[in-house]
């Protein structure tokens, strides 16, 4: 009945009409019947004998329409029964559709959180990715600005190695002609008949002054403590005092009684030829701090002309209480 309800519900609802139909039908009959019976008894005698079909009839009648009735109620409790055993499985669909849909959904929220996590993560390593580039790159950049750098340090020491070198050929080529001509002239006075002692006397001068040139003679090394030199040579060690001085970097913790001497020889103009240590103090580390030093003060200042003969050499004592 249930299936029949589904498949096919205007059938199921003639059927009940037809039965509603031929219950009316049978209620109108029996009405008439008893019309009948109520209109012909005034006429007609009794008959005893003749009522009894009638009223089995009726009460056949009767019984049929109080089947049907029965039937028909039946039925309609069935179809209430069905009405209401569909309409808890309507409803049992749509809870079960409800929680489908609410399962999907929670499925695409999921997909979607996946999703966005994925996503999340590819840029992370996107992120990462180019940082490691970058870093990569400044890296290389770094060594090649290093490299750079190193190779234009060695151009510059290269440079200034062979400035020096020239300076002191040309510094050489100088001195050797100035002996070449105290030497021609020394010749020419003694062949213009000057006297023995003069020529002499002459002889020995000059050779003092190529010795203090050369700092190899007794008064050719300068120092910066000792005897006076005059005004202008005080003035320039002075100068040559606090340019050392000022970049000076002592190391931490030096001991008061440490000294190193320096020899220095310079070219004209206060350019550093060579620097060595005389006398160490014992200590590497203070002896190369003043070696710094004196690297980093190059040129020195020093004078022009023959002036600058007393600054060729100088022997220099670095103490921690400043230069001597």
């Amino acid at each position: 009945m249930l299936a029949l309800l589904r498949h096919n519900p205007r059938a199921m609802v003639l059927s009940v009409l037809l039965h509603l139909g031929l219950m009316f039908l049978l209620l109108w009959v029996r009405e008439q019947q008893v019309s009948y019976m109520d209109s012909a008894a005034p006429i007609q005698s009794p008959q005893p004998e003749e009522s009894m079909p009638v009223i089995l009839e009726e009460s056949q009648v009767a019984e049929r329409l109080e089947e049907k009735r029965d039937q028909i109620a039946l039925q309609q409790q069935k179809v209430i029964g069905l009405k209401r055993q569909e309409s808890a499985e309507l409803q049992a669909l749509r809870e079960e559709a409800e929680k489908e849909r609410l399962r999907l959904e929670k499925l695409k929220q999921q997909a979607e959180e996946e999703k966005r996590l994925a996503a999340e993560r590819e840029k992370r390593l996107e992120e990462e990715r180019k940082a490691a580039a970058e870093k990569k790159r400044r890296e290389q950049e770094q060594q090649r600005l290093a490299e750079e750098k190193r190779k234009k340090e060695q151009a510059e020491k290269k440079r200034l190695a062979e400035q020096k070198r020239k300076q002191e050929e040309a510094e050489k080529k100088r001195l050797a002609e100035e002996q070449r001509k105290k030497e021609q002239a020394l010749a020419q006075e003694a062949r213009s008949g000057s006297t023995s002692g003069a020529a002499a006397r002459q002889s020995g001068e000059a050779l003092s002054a190529n010795q203090k040139r050369d700092g190899t003679g007794t008064g050719g090394t300068g120092r910066m403590s000792g005897g006076g030199g005059g005004k202008e040579y005080d003035k320039y060690i002075g100068m040559i005092r606090s340019k050392i001085t000022r970049n000076w970097r002592r190391p931490p913790g030096t001991p008061s009684g440490l000294q190193v001497t320096l020899k220095v020889k310079l070219f004209p103009g206060g350019g550093v030829a060579d620097v060595r240590v005389a006398r160490s103090s014992g200590d590497p580390a203070y002896d190369s701090s003043a070696q710094e030093a004196l690297q980093a003060a190059d040129p020195l200042p020093v004078p022009s002309g023959k002036a600058f003969d007393r600054f060729r050499t100088l022997n220099l004592k670095f103490s921690p209480t400043g230069i001597q």
